[in-house]
């Protein structure tokens, strides 16, 4: 009965990520959003920076550089409390780019977030309707902000969210391993919106309407959670407005990170991604969320189940599941790496192919539970 149930589960999670990868291609068949160069509106572009002297420069840079009119992005970049020379690096950079906006936090008020107190203050001083947002380690592909700004030609569209792999842009397996992992939950959550399901995003590549941001009120009401300033304010404008919420699989819009630089950093920032789990069922998010949530932990435990039943027994039958899950998981990464022009890896899918269960298992549980460092 148990080996029943796995099947029937494991066979259900192929057929639905074969149904949101057609979604995806089915979306790249619309073809891509272009805008007249006279027509491009003035954007905002805020970016909350807590002890990032050595890739401020980088990203100041990047945006400098943007296929776009110079004099129409307005960059606003909030230094929060930081300790290194970061609040220097950004004054002395606001001198050679006039479009910089610096503002310096020292401290954050009670009841507040962190980074949600330092972007809910850039946000204010934004001056432009359209307000991408990224971070301070990241580096834009220089069409981002045309790419991004595109997107809202549709009228009905107040959110959009874009690829942002974490990469060292080398060769060795375990850089190809992050980048699979990070573009494996972008291609999740890009082939649900392809069918209208909303699930998550990254801070790192997002833009959203200030008219839209201001009708929900902001960060209000989720402002206590150390996370969440991306997925869960795609939730409530997605709960709260009419808006459409997109997102765009194109190879121009993508924002590259490096990927987490030692263990502990990597397990604080799973952690800090899971924390939310249990609060997605107490805020104002989607009904496809709150169903797929527990729907992908079971499949994943009983998949953990039957690997360790394999292990006992040696039978093939018990790995029938994981190999349905195997087709679900290779079909739609694969169609990603493929609209995004990237390098898929097999050495860094078949090895991922075997932890993410455990993944899943481990962070899903243990998130919500125990406590965790964002950053020093």
């Amino acid at each position: 009965m148990f080996f029943i149930l796995s099947l029937i589960l494991s066979i259900i999670y192929f057929l639905y990520f074969f149904w949101v990868t057609e979604g995806l291609w089915a979306e790249l068949k619309k073809g891509k959003n272009n805008i007249r160069e006279d027509m491009l509106p003035n954007v905002s572009i805020v970016v909350s920076a807590h002890n990032e002297e050595s890739t401020l420069p980088n990203l100041i840079e990047s945006i400098n550089n943007q296929d776009y009119p110079h004099k129409k992005i307005q960059l606003i970049v909030v230094n929060d409390r930081s300790k290194d020379k970061t609040f220097l690096i950004l004054d002395k950079l606001s001198k050679v780019y006039h479009n910089l906006t610096v503002f310096n936090i020292n401290e954050t008020p009670i009841g507040w977030a962190p980074k949600k107190w330092a972007l809910s203050k850039a946000v204010e001083e934004a001056k432009s309707d359209i307000i991408l947002q990224t971070d301070a380690d990241c580096i834009p592909n220089h069409n981002w902000v045309k790419k991004m700004v595109c997107c809202f030609q549709d009228p009905m569209i107040g959110f959009v969210s874009g690829p942002a792999p974490l990469t060292n842009k080398t060769s060795g397996l375990l850089d190809k391993m992050f980048e699979l992992d990070s573009l494996a939950q972008d291609s999740f959550s890009a082939s649900g919106l392809s069918k209208g399901l909303v699930f998550s995003c990254t801070g790192r590549n997002i833009a959203f309407k200030k008219e839209i941001y201001e009708k929900i009120s902001g960060y209000s009401e989720i402002q206590n959670y150390i996370s969440g300033d991306d997925d869960l304010l795609m939730q409530k404008v997605h709960s709260l407005t009419n808006s459409k919420i997109h997102f765009i699989s194109d190879p121009l819009a993508v924002v590259e990170s490096s990927p987490p630089q030692s263990i502990n950093q990597f397990i604080n920032q799973r952690l800090r991604f899971a924390s939310k789990g249990l609060s997605y069922y107490k805020l104002k998010t989607s009904l496809a969320l709150k169903i797929i949530l527990p729907i992908l932990f079971i499949v994943n435990l009983l998949i953990v189940i039957c690997i360790i039943k394999f292990s006992e027994t040696s039978s093939g039958f018990w790995l029938l599941p994981f190999i349905f899950k195997l087709f679900g998981d290779y079909i739609v990464s694969y169609s990603f790496f493929l609209i995004l022009k990237r390098q898929w890896s097999f050495s860094a899918f078949a090895i991922l192919s075997i932890l993410h269960p455990f993944y899943i298992l481990f962070f899903g549980f243990l998130g919500p539970l125990i406590e965790y460092k964002w950053k020093d």
